[in-house]
C-alpha cells in the first residue's frame, strides 16, 4: 500500500553518508554485479550491511534477509540489483519499511525499447512514496572517506583512486569507470563519484548544488549525454562556488529534432549545449584527456580569470616557440620582457641566453638559472609556463626544490611540461605540492592554463524582461499567417509591399512601390519560399515582373500542387547592406534559444552563427555580435561603413524575450534582415506557432 503523498525531501546525505546499506538481490557469485557490490561493501564500508535475497540465509558470513521488511534495524540506503520487473513491488516494500533513498543499478528501463513504461511507473511510485532514486541503469556512489562503494566493478579491473578533493558525476558508467582508472594512474584523489544513469529522479542540478556545498570537494567534473532540466542545470552551475568541468557526449547525434525554420535546422543539440555551458560559466572539456587535465589543474589551483600575459621559461628553444604559438591560438599573450627585468637578467645570466619571451636558457642552463628568471620576471606577467628538459647536465635532481623556493608566495598560475626524464615523477610530485600541475604535451598544458585564466563572468539566467502587450493581442492573427503584425508590434521596420492576386494587380503594385521590386509567394502552407521557387529578386522592368510572376506560379504548382496560394507580395527592393539572420527556437533541453548569424555565404557555407540561451540582455547581445567570425564585416572593412550594432543588439534582445514570454511561438526567424549604418530592416520573417496540445 502506498504511503500518502508528502513533501519530497531534497536531502541527499543518505546517498553519501548512510549508516546502513541493504543490497537487494545480493549474491554469493562474485562474478556477477550482485556479488561484486556485496563484496566491495564488505571490504570497505564503515556501517552495517544487510544482504537481501530470499534464496539465501547468509552470505559471506553475515545474515541474509528474504526482504527489507525482515531487517530488524533501520536502513539508510538500499541498492537494487534485481530484474526490472520486480522493482515496483520492491519500492512499495521500501516505502512500508520507511526507506527513502534507493540506488537502482538495474538496467532495462528507458534506455531500452519498451522500458519507458517501467521507468514511468517507478518514477510515479517514488514521488508518491517520497523515495529518492539514483538511477536506474547506473553504478551508484563511490565515497572513499566512509568506504561506500556501490559500483559493480571489480577492484582488480577498475582500481579506485585515493581519497581526494575531486568529485565526478556521470550519466555514463563506462566513462566514469575509465575516469577512475585514469585518476588512479595520475595520482589524483576522489571526494565523491556518482553514476546516475537514466536520471529518473536525482539529476544534474541537485547533484551540483549538493557538491557545491560539500566541504571535501574543490572541483566538480560532470559527464553528460543530455540534461533532464536544462535551465535547472544552468542555475545550479551559475550558483556553484567551485569550478565545474563538463564533458559532453554525443556532440554529433545521428538524428536531430525536426525543425521547420532555418534557425531550427541549424540548432543542433551540441550548439545549444555549448551556449548553455557558456551561460553556466562552466569549463568544457573536448576530450577525456582534457577532462582529466582540467580536473587535475583545478584540484591544485582555483581559476584566476585575470590577465592574459604569459611568461615562458625553457631550455628547449623549439618547444618554447611551439608553446608560444599554442598560447596565441588559445587567446593568451606572450609579450616580450619589459626593459627592467631584462636588464637585470643580463647582469645575472650568460650573454648567450635568449631573453626574449620565450626565454631560452639553452642546453647550458642550470637549476639556479630557472629560479633566477622566475624570481626576476614573474611579477611582470599574469602566469608562467615551465619547459625544463632535465636531460641537460646543469639540471639536477635538486631542480624541483629550486623551483618550489622560487615560487614561494606567488599566487599566479604556473604550469609545467613533463621534462621527459626519469626525474620527472619526482619533479611532478614536488610541483604538485605547491600547486603547479604538469602535462605530457605542450597542447594539453596550454589548454589547461587557458582554462585557469578564463574570465569567470557570466550573465545570470533570470533577468528583467520587457512586456509585450501588443504581441499578446495578435497571437491569433500571427497563427493565420500575418507575420508583419509581429514586426509592427516589435517596432521593427520592413519593406513596403502590396499583395497581388494576378499579374495586373502585380504591375499596379510595382508602379506604386517603384521599380525595382521583389516577388514573394504568399501561402499559409509554404514556410521556405525559396525551396519551392517562390522568390524573384531585383526585377527592374514590367517585363521582368510579368515573367517572374508566371515563373513563381509555375514553380510553386510544380513543387506543392496542393498549396493554398493567397497571392504574390510585390515588395520594394531594400538598399544594399549587411545581411544577418536573427532567430529564436524552443530547444527540448534548455527551452528558448536565440541565434545570430551573418547572412548569405556566411550562414550557408561558413556556418558563422552563434546561439545563446534566451532571454539575453543587451550586453549579452553585444557579446554574441562580437563572437561572430565575420564581426569585422559588421565593423566595416575596405572603406565600408560600420553597421548600427545597437539596432542589431536590440533586435536580438526582442527575439529572445518574445520567444521566452510566449510559449505559443515555437520558432521565429528574421532572414534576411539587412543592417545599415543607421537602423535595420527585416526583409523576410517566419513564425512557427506551437502545435495545439
Amino acid at each position: 500500500m502506498l504511503m500518502p503523498h508528502m513533501a519530497r525531501s531534497s536531502g541527499l546525505d543518505p546517498f553519501f553518508y548512510p549508516r546502513s546499506v541493504a543490497v537487494v538481490g545480493a549474491s554469493k557469485d562474485e562474478t556477477k554485479p550482485s556479488g561484486i557490490v556485496l563484496k566491495n561493501l564488505l571490504n570497505s564500508f564503515h556501517g552495517r550491511i544487510y544482504p537481501v535475497n530470499p534464496r539465501y540465509r547468509e552470505l559471506n558470513g553475515i545474515p541474509c534477509y528474504p526482504s527489507v521488511a525482515n531487517i530488524p534495524d533501520d536502513v539508510s540506503l538500499s541498492v537494487f540489483i534485481t530484474p526490472p520487473a520486480i522493482i515496483p513491488a520492491l519500492l512499495r516494500g521500501h516505502a512500508a519499511k520507511d526507506i527513502h533513498h534507493v540506488i537502482i543499478a538495474t538496467a532495462g528501463f528507458g534506455e531500452t525499447e519498451g522500458g519507458g513504461e517501467n521507468e514511468k511507473e517507478i518514477r510515479n511510485i517514488a514521488r508518491l512514496s517520497d523515495i529518492r532514486i539514483i538511477g536506474p541503469n547506473c553504478l551508484g556512489v563511490f565515497h572513499p572517506s566512509v568506504g561506500l562503494d556501490t559500483f559493480f566493478l571489480p577492484y582488480d579491473r577498475v582500481p579506485r583512486p585515493q581519497q581526494g578533493n575531486i568529485s565526478v558525476i556521470s550519466q555514463s558508467g563506462s566513462i566514469l569507470g575509465a575516469t577512475m582508472i585514469l585518476m588512479r594512474q595520475e595520482g589524483l584523489g576522489v571526494a565523491k563519484a556518482v553514476s546516475y544513469g537514466n536520471r529518473v529522479d536525482v539529476g544534474e542540478p541537485e547533484l551540483l548544488e549538493y557538491l557545491s556545498a560539500d566541504e571535501d570537494t574543490t572541483v566538480i567534473g560532470i559527464c553528460i549525454e543530455s540534461v533532464g532540466d536544462g535551465r535547472g542545470f544552468i542555475r545550479a552551475a551559475q550558483g556553484c562556488r567551485k569550478p565545474v568541468v563538463v564533458l559532453k557526449l554525443g556532440q554529433q547525434p545521428a538524428g536531430k529534432r525536426a525543425a521547420r525554420s532555418h534557425t531550427g535546422s541549424m540548432a543542433g543539440r551540441y550548439e545549444v549545449f555549448q551556449a548553455a555551458f557558456r551561460r553556466s560559466g562552466v569549463y568544457e572539456a573536448r576530450t577525456l584527456e582534457e577532462f582529466l587535465d582540467l580536473l587535475k589543474t583545478f584540484s591544485m589551483r582555483r581559476p584566476c580569470g585575470e590577465g592574459r600575459r604569459v611568461l615562458i621559461v625553457t631550455n628547449a628553444g623549439g618547444i618554447g616557440v611551439m608553446t608560444a604559438d599554442l598560447c596565441n591560438r588559445e587567446g593568451l599573450d606572450v609579450p616580450d620582457l619589459p626593459p627592467e627585468p631584462k636588464e637585470k637578467l643580463r647582469s645575472l645570466l650568460p650573454p648567450y641566453y635568449s631573453l626574449s619571451n620565450p626565454i631560452d636558457l639553452t642546453g647550458n642552463s642550470t637549476d639556479e638559472d630557472f629560479a633566477v628568471v622566475l624570481r626576476t620576471s614573474l611579477d611582470y606577467f599574469d602566469a608562467a609556463i615551465l619547459i625544463p628538459f632535465m636531460t641537460v647536465p646543469g639540471i639536477t635532481p635538486h631542480f624541483s626544490e629550486m623551483i618550489v623556493c622560487a615560487l614561494h608566495g606567488y599566487k599566479k598560475p604556473v604550469v609545467s611540461l613533463n621534462p621527459f626524464a626519469q626525474d620527472g615523477k619526482t619533479l611532478e610530485e614536488s610541483l604538485r605540492r605547491c600547486g603547479v600541475p604538469m602535462f605530457p604535451t605542450p597542447a594539453r598544458m596550454v589548454r589547461a592554463l587557458a582554462a585557469l585564466m578564463k574570465p569567470g563572468a557570466f550573465e545570470p539566467l533570470s533577468g528583467e524582461i520587457r512586456e509585450y502587450p501588443g504581441v499578446a493581442s495578435i497571437l491569433k492573427d500571427i497563427k493565420r499567417g500575418d507575420v508583419k503584425i509581429l514586426l509592427d508590434a516589435l517596432n521593427l521596420k520592413y519593406p513596403k509591399s502590396i499583395r497581388a492576386k494576378n499579374q495586373t494587380e502585380a504591375v499596379s503594385a510595382a508602379l506604386k512601390t517603384g521599380l525595382p521590386v521583389s516577388l514573394y509567394i504568399s501561402s499559409p502552407d509554404i514556410l521556405h519560399k525559396t525551396d519551392v521557387g517562390g522568390v524573384r529578386l531585383n526585377l527592374r522592368s514590367i517585363k521582368e515582373l510579368r515573367e517572374g510572376y508566371k515563373e513563381i506560379i509555375k514553380s510553386v504548382r510544380h513543387h506543392m500542387p496542393d498549396a493554398r496560394i493567397t497571392g504574390i507580395d510585390v515588395e520594394e527592393m531594400s538598399p544594399a547592406g549587411v545581411e544577418i539572420i536573427v532567430g529564436g527556437v524552443r530547444d527540448p533541453h534548455f527551452g528558448p534559444v536565440v541565434m545570430l548569424g551573418l547572412g548569405g555565404i556566411f550562414t550557408e557555407l561558413l556556418k558563422d552563427v552563434v546561439f545563446e540561451i534566451a532571454p539575453v540582455t543587451h550586453n549579452g547581445a553585444y557579446r554574441m555580435i562580437e563572437s561572430l567570425r565575420g564581426y569585422p564585416v559588421l565593423k566595416g572593412i575596405r572603406g565600408a561603413a560600420a553597421i548600427d550594432v545597437d539596432a542589431v543588439a536590440d533586435t536580438i534582445v526582442k527575439v529572445s524575450e518574445v520567444i521566452t514570454l510566449f510559449s505559443e511561438i515555437e520558432e521565429i526567424e528574421f532572414n534576411p534582415a539587412i543592417a545599415y549604418p543607421s537602423g535595420l530592416i527585416v526583409v523576410d520573417a517566419k513564425i512557427v506557432m506551437a502545435d495545439p496540445a
